[in-house]
């Protein structure tokens, strides 16, 4: 059974067991020993065939983490592992897990005892793995002395650090990390993937790795949540069918209005995504001084010169132009490298208020086209919802009239605001990208890469959304869009290291993740 990707809030995820309790198919005792065992097996794993003879340390609180913690070394201690229980929050009288937990040979140190304090760091430099079961959904105030301390001790030591659920220190719906708390190289999501570490990954708080332990939640309980990893597995669901008997035209048409004379890479970045994204044909309409640079350079690609002047492109001519070749086109691309000149300000008000234009085809609006927007009033309205905007958090602060540090201290209100707001698909791009639809679901891509943060890879994402949004779903394109950028961008940095790899490599590796998606079948 394969555990489910949706994503939870600490409330939503009380309410999942409280009615799988209720369903008298599990009891709380019955679910701790299948969270304490998954822990286990996992920690088994990690530490590979000599497991027996190695030390575990347990950081034990006082709530059900604790008693996840306690299980767990019960079962570590029946496969031969030597595992200890620091308490460092004082437990209940009636306690099953600590019992079972010293039946089965554990040894037990309540941390703050006078004549026992000095053990813990004894306790940690002898482990070869900390757990952290102190917080996990528990925290309601900032952490103090002396559990800093004990943090710190921890943290000093060198040691992986595991968390059960999440850090100690870490809000389960925000996020947000104590600078205090115990921070963690992997964390263990119990069930179900947990809200504020999911949108936060990446973070050093959460470690480099995230994994959900199955303990059977049936998945009838969380089918009602609309928030869901983008996960390789889902993308591969995306991939659109391809019939052997097709022709060009069956997978699509794509126009890429982009481009000008400071940013004809821009143009050429999204319109070599676009075309290695599977679309049947792309037109990349951009000015004529633009087409004399690049004609040559994406030989798949048929070109819409646009007049232009010494200020940019000619607003009049060029509306008349593309009035004639949206209708026949499935997808629109506007404003990668368009620049933020009157002209390219003025073709896009035209364009945001021609009534039917748009009735055909769904529209991505990206980088310059999103600044320009947010100049306009209503210019959201003529798309009806066919509408895509993949903005970094600065073209989202304009887009919402915030701060940056607004859009960065809560990602996920700052998206589903402009998702509802713009009744559109809303990509907010970072480490930890987040994908929107006005209908309340929520897409979170987990797969950090500091090899991006380098001119050209939004231009890139943008045409390749440009060019799945042309047979998909707009939501399911912007999915899968970033599902592939992403993958690609792990093989350039696997090939050229993040150092040197650019956003050209990720056109260069597509066809590396389009295989690797394909695969899963």
């Amino acid at each position: 059974m394969t555990p489910s990707r949706k994503v939870v809030t600490a409330a939503e995820m009380q309410s999942i067991e409280q009615r799988w309790f209720d369903s008298g198919e599990i009891t709380l005792e019955g679910m701790m020993d299948k969270v304490g065992r998954a822990i286990a097996d996992w920690v088994l794993a990690d530490l590979g065939p000599d497991a027996g003879g190695k030390n575990v340390l347990a950081l034990v609180g006082k709530g059900n983490n604790g008693g996840d913690a306690l299980v767990a070394g019960k079962y570590l201690l029946k496969a031969g592992v030597r595992a200890s229980a620091a308490v460092v929050l004082s437990r209940a009288g009636d306690d099953p897990p600590m019992d079972q937990f010293v039946e089965a040979g554990g040894t037990v140190v309540e941390v703050f005892e006078a004549s026992t304090e000095h053990k813990l760091s004894n306790l940690c430099d002898k482990s070869d793995l900390i757990l952290d079961g102190v917080f996990g959904f528990s925290i309601s105030r900032p952490i103090e002395e002396p559990i800093s301390s004990v943090f710190a001790e921890a943290k000093s030591s060198g040691k992986r650090i595991i968390a059960i659920d999440l850090p100690s220190g870490a809000d389960p719906d925000t996020g947000e990390f104590d600078p205090k708390g115990l921070s963690a190289d992997v964390c263990l999501s119990v069930g179900l993937t947990k809200l504020g570490p999911a949108i936060r990954f990446g973070d050093p708080a959460y470690g480099d790795e995230m994994t959900v332990l199955d303990v059977g939640i049936p998945s009838r309980l969380s089918d009602h949540i609309k928030r869901e990893v983008n996960t390789t597995e889902l993308a591969h669901t995306l991939l659109p069918d391809r019939d052997l008997t097709a022709h060009k035209g069956d997978f699509g048409r794509a126009l890429l209005i982009a481009g000008s004379n400071t940013y004809v890479g821009a143009a050429s970045l999204a319109a070599q995504a676009c075309v290695r994204s599977g679309v049947g044909l792309v037109a990349l309409a951009t000015p004529t001084s633009v087409f004399q640079a690049l004609s040559g350079d994406i030989p798949e690609a048929t070109y819409i010169p646009l007049e232009e002047d010494v200020n940019g492109v000619l607003p009049g001519p060029a509306f008349d132009q593309l009035q004639q070749r949206i209708p026949m086109v499935d997808s629109v691309l506007i404003g990668v490298g368009v620049g933020l000149s009157y002209g390219a300000r003025e073709l896009l008000s035209r364009l945001t208020s021609t009534p039917h234009l748009w009735d055909n085809c769904t529209v991505i609006l990206d980088a310059d086209g999103l600044t320009l927007a947010s100049q306009l009033s209503g210019w959201w309205e003529v798309f009806d919802g066919h509408l895509v905007i993949t903005p970094h958090p600065g073209e989202m602060s304009r887009l919402l009239g915030i701060s940056v540090e607004e859009v960065e201290t809560d990602r996920l209100t700052a998206v589903q605001t402009a998702a509802e707001r713009f009744n559109c698909v809303a990509v907010l791009k970072g480490a930890t990208t987040l994908i929107a639809s006005p209908d309340g679901r929520l897409r979170i891509n987990m797969m950090p890469n500091h090899g991006l943060a380098r001119g050209g890879t939004g231009d890139v994402l943008a045409g390749l959304i440009t060019g799945l949004a042309a047979k998909s779903d707009a939501f399911d394109a912007a999915s899968l869009g970033v599902s592939l950028h992403s993958l690609s961008a792990q093989y350039a940095r696997k090939d050229l290291t993040p150092y040197a790899m650019t956003a050209s490599d990720l056109v260069s590796h597509l066809h590396m993740a389009f295989r690797a998606l394909a695969s899963k079948a």
